[in-house]
């Protein structure tokens, strides 16, 4: 009798210790971001010059019919239906891939259209994660526009290039 009690009593002091310590590393966890001294956070541009007139031309090509945001998370605008274990393993493949512009539906402010800009790279991860990128979009039946970066893009060309020409 005496030892199912010493047991019930190590039982609850280990449950009570492991209890105590995962509430620790959760508080942890959920801490506030303290900036340590010497460390400096500064503003950085979003877009390089080329993808700045580059956004202001598909706003004039998309006029009202869309909503055009830039670098957007992949898995901002993606569903995944799937197990958990997979829905985890496609999140975490495309969990800090993001997309050059996305066009939006503002009735359905769904993602129907994305334009990427071809950078030349000769790294074998900007491969991985074009392929990656174009694999998803596919997949979710989304619209991808590959531009060049330097070329001149008119009005007109990028409209037709949008598949925007024939809905006027």
């Amino acid at each position: 009798m005496k030892i199912l009690l010493v047991g019930v009593v190590i039982a609850v002091i280990v449950g009570l210790w492991r209890y105590l310590l995962n509430a620790h590393r959760r508080k942890k966890q959920t801490s506030l971001l303290a900036v340590p001294p010497g460390v400096t956070i500064g503003s950085t541009p979003l877009l390089e010059k080329e993808e700045i007139a580059l956004y202001g031309l598909l706003q004039m090509a998309v006029q009202e019919r869309y909503l055009v945001f830039s670098q957007v998370p992949l898995w901002s605008f993606i569903e995944v239906g799937a197990g958990e274990k997979v829905r985890a393993d496609i999140l975490r493949r495309i969990a800090l891939k993001r997309v050059d512009f996305v066009l939006v539906h503002p009735g359905s402010c769904r993602v129907e259209q994305v334009v990427q800009i071809e950078h030349e790279s000769s790294q074998p991860h900007q491969a991985e994660r074009q392929h990656i990128i174009e694999t998803v979009l596919d997949a979710a039946g989304i619209k991808l526009t590959k531009l060049q970066p330097k070329q001149a893009h008119s009005l007109p060309d990028l409209t037709a290039r949008l598949g925007l020409a024939e809905e006027e």
